[in-house]
């Protein structure tokens, strides 16, 4: 997590806490290899962190890595609960990065939510490294648009997650 995202000291301690508790890399620093990297992190109020980053290789597949751990996005991170990776094909690795070029994530601000802790919801994050290139997009409890649409791919159709209709928020 960067500073100069617009995001303030609290959030990227918070959001960099949940991350280290994951065990999870910091892309800031990956953005200094030739790593081409997404990454999806969701703090919910009421349920477990969740992080699901792919690293795409350079022969257009990609190895997912989901992690979720015990303890609640609203308070504090626990220790691991679920840790699985898995190789992605090329067509479901290309089926995702042509939703992030047609959804245009690499043109959207940072866009943090004003109203960031104020109520209950989640923190939808979605930070990438490609090219050299940092980037990161955070919204609150997000209804549509181009975060909660990759950030649902990524959980549903590449992770495969299980998810209840009332604990996406």
């Amino acid at each position: 997590m960067d500073h100069n995202q617009g995001l303030s000291d609290v959030e990227v301690n918070w959001y960099t806490s949940a991350l280290k508790a994951m065990g999870e890399p910091s892309l800031l620093e990956l953005s200094k290899t030739p790593a081409h990297v997404y990454r999806f992190l969701w703090l919910r109020s009421f349920h477990n962190p969740v992080a699901v980053r792919m690293n795409v290789d350079k022969d257009g597949t990609s190895l997912l890595t989901v992690k979720v751990i015990n303890g609640r996005g609203g308070s504090a991170p626990g220790g691991h609960v679920k840790s699985e990776s898995r190789r992605l094909s090329k067509e479901y690795t290309q089926g995702f990065l042509d939703d992030v070029r047609e959804l245009g994530y690499w043109s959207l601000p940072t866009d943090v939510p004003e109203n960031h802790g104020g109520c209950d919801g989640a923190d939808w994050i979605l930070e990438a490294v490609k090219d050299g290139r940092y980037k990161l997009v955070v919204k609150w409890s997000p209804e549509k648009g181009a975060v909660r649409t990759l950030g649902l791919a990524m959980m549903i159709r590449l992770a495969e997650l299980k998810l209840l209709y009332q604990e996406v928020y």
